[in-house]
């Protein structure tokens, strides 16, 4: 198993994966990283892209909450396939995100999840040492316009966690 920065060449996989997302998403990711505020990393199996996730340290001023400053630095978006999950790759890859934000000099590390509708990830990451912030889950409503000018909106029941790392 090995992470990298996603490239170009990666969407059309990555589009497959997300199954609810559009190339346009995963190409902005791709210009979002170019700056020093966010990664856009894979998983790779052997040659083959089987997660990803987005290491946000500074979020982009087009998501809704991108004047939030609170919460970094914060895994966003972490997927497997759904054929490798329960195999450990996604504790792996927990790990290997930690140790980046770590060597930047990072001292925690922040996920949000929804406990209910994602039980399998919250039971993940509270195994994995994560905290939970609040007592009880809350309701966040997002939005942002994709570069092909797509809304992408949500609402979910979430809390946070955090890692001292």
């Amino acid at each position: 198993m090995t992470v990298r920065d996603a490239e170009a060449a990666d969407v059309p996989v990555l589009t497959a994966i997300k199954e609810n997302g559009t190339e346009a998403l995963h190409r902005d990711r791709l210009r979002d990283a170019q700056g020093t505020g966010f990664r856009y990393l894979v998983l790779l199996k052997q040659q083959e892209i089987i997660g990803f996730a987005c290491l946000v340290f500074l979020r982009p001023a087009y998501w809704s909450d991108g004047n939030d400053t609170h919460h970094l630095p914060q895994v966003v978006d972490l997927m497997v396939r759904k054929s490798h999950r329960g195999q450990g790759y996604g504790s792996a890859f927990m790990r290997e995100i930690e140790r980046i934000a770590q060597e930047t000099g990072s001292k925690t590390l922040y996920i949000a999840v929804e406990p209910l509708d994602n039980p399998r990830a919250y039971t993940l990451y509270r195994r994995l040492g994560y905290e939970q912030i609040q007592a009880e889950p809350y309701q966040t409503i997002w939005e942002f316009q994709d570069s092909e000018g797509e809304m992408h909106r949500g609402e979910a029941w979430i809390v946070d966690l955090v890692k001292q790392l």
